[in-house]
């Protein structure tokens, strides 16, 4: 499996100085940004895409519009991207009337429906071994919670015959919300067909994080989602405590046993760019967490098959 972890400036100095190793840097699908990373090392692209509105398309959750292809199969080819990741993240304001924490049988099987079609076009465009549906948390209230349940992730990812990526702290709140242990929602994911898998770091957002954001001087539109957070509101994509670790611990181990699919890369979502990830990110925790999480992923029981997802390569 590879390694890779959020660029950022800190990520960047870094490595410049020898002081953490990695495979690959996760990038936003912002050219200047893929430039810059690409000019010090190899990276693959995030794209800002969900699904679940039912358009027959994904939704650049950056640009609030249908996805532009052309420049995004762009930046993936040219960063030897893989796949075509989309958040499932269908919104309460996609569906007129629809309560978020809707359980009606009818609101379900209509939601699937829109979420498969979502999916479906992406396979037919791009071919399922291209298109990789990330799980989702809450979304801060957004995303209806039917498609957080486990059973409809794993519904919909085997029905489309695409692959699956794992963000395992969007599991743990998804599961933290829904009232279910985290280790039995993970087991109800369709984690056989895993491809990629994010760690970051759950806190809450109080202490020095709370400071941060109330002292960095930041604009309201510059915040985005931040400020709306409530103080001690769980935040995922800090830095990694205690549980974090000894939950990942038990993570990579169930990766190494087989039960968690073929995941070519493992990716610690901590840091990044823009005005607020710039202010949270810390250099001396990055040199320190980094080091380690590499130090676990690339354990010499590794099993075999690590490397590009079957049948995958850059889309051209």
């Amino acid at each position: 499996m590879k390694f890779a972890v959020n660029y950022s400036a800190a990520a960047a100095d870094l490595f410049r100085e020898g002081r953490i190793e990695v495979d690959r840097f996760k990038c936003p699908a912002w050219p200047d940004t893929v430039a810059a990373a690409r000019a010090l090392h190899a990276v693959y692209v995030h794209l800002p895409l969900r699904v679940g509105a039912g358009i027959g398309d994904a939704i650049d959750t950056e640009r609030r519009q249908p996805a532009d292809w052309g420049r995004l199969e762009a930046l993936l080819a040219r960063t030897d991207t893989p796949q075509v990741n989309v958040h499932l993240a269908p919104f309460a304001g996609d569906f007129d009337g629809m309560a978020v924490d809707t359980a009606d049988p009818a609101d379900v099987e209509r939601l699937y429906a829109h979420a498969l079609r979502d999916v479906q076009a992406l396979v037919d465009r791009f071919g399922p071994e291209h298109v990789a549906v990330e799980n989702a948390d809450d979304g801060k209230g957004l995303i209806l919670h039917a498609a957080l349940q486990p059973d409809f992730v794993r519904d919909l990812v085997r029905e489309a015959g695409c692959c699956f990526l794992l963000d395992v702290a969007h599991a743990r709140m998804a599961a933290h919300l829904l009232g279910i242990d985290a280790r039995a929602y993970l087991a109800g994911l369709p984690l056989e067909r895993t491809t990629e898998i994010h760690l970051a770091g759950i806190q809450p957002f109080a202490g020095r994080w709370l400071a941060l954001m109330r002292h960095g001087g930041l604009s309201r539109e510059e915040l985005g989602w931040f400020a709306g957070l409530e103080p001690g509101e769980p935040v995922d994509h800090l830095p990694l405590v205690d549980e974090d670790w000894a939950f990942y611990a038990w993570s990579l181990e169930e990766v190494r046993q087989g039960k968690w699919g073929r995941p070519w890369i493992v990716t610690l979502e901590y840091g990044g760019v823009g005005p607020v990830w710039e202010l949270l990110t810390d250099k001396a925790i990055l040199a320190e967490q980094a080091p380690r999480l590499y130090a676990m992923i690339k354990n010499k029981n590794e099993p075999e098959g690590g490397g590009q997802p079957e049948g995958a390569h850059a889309l051209e």
